[in-house]
């Protein structure tokens, strides 16, 4: 028996094609889960002043902030409350 030297490797039995074991990725929320931030979101979207893009950025950044904290604090509430605050004119 002569030898080529290429040996075929591809996994052809059912076996090899089992699902995997992984956990699927849990999904991002969409809106802030507490009270508070349920509420600033709600002011958020009812700004006027904020384009959408400004909108989705100041929510996914209150989202973040609950993952990180656990809730809104007054000084965050402050922040993102000053900057959907209409601009005034001097």
């Amino acid at each position: 028996m002569e030898t080529t030297g290429f040996h075929d490797v591809t996994k052809t039995k059912p076996s090899h094609h089992r699902p995997t074991n992984k956990a699927q990725p849990v999904a991002k929320t969409q809106r802030p889960v507490t009270f508070e931030g349920g509420q600033l979101a709600k002011e958020v979207d009812g700004c006027t002043s904020c384009t959408t893009e400004a909108k989705a950025k100041l929510i996914r950044e209150i989202i973040d902030y609950e993952g990180s904290h656990g809730q809104c604090t007054q000084t965050f509430m402050k922040k993102v409350r000053k900057q959907i605050r209409p601009r005034t004119s001097p």
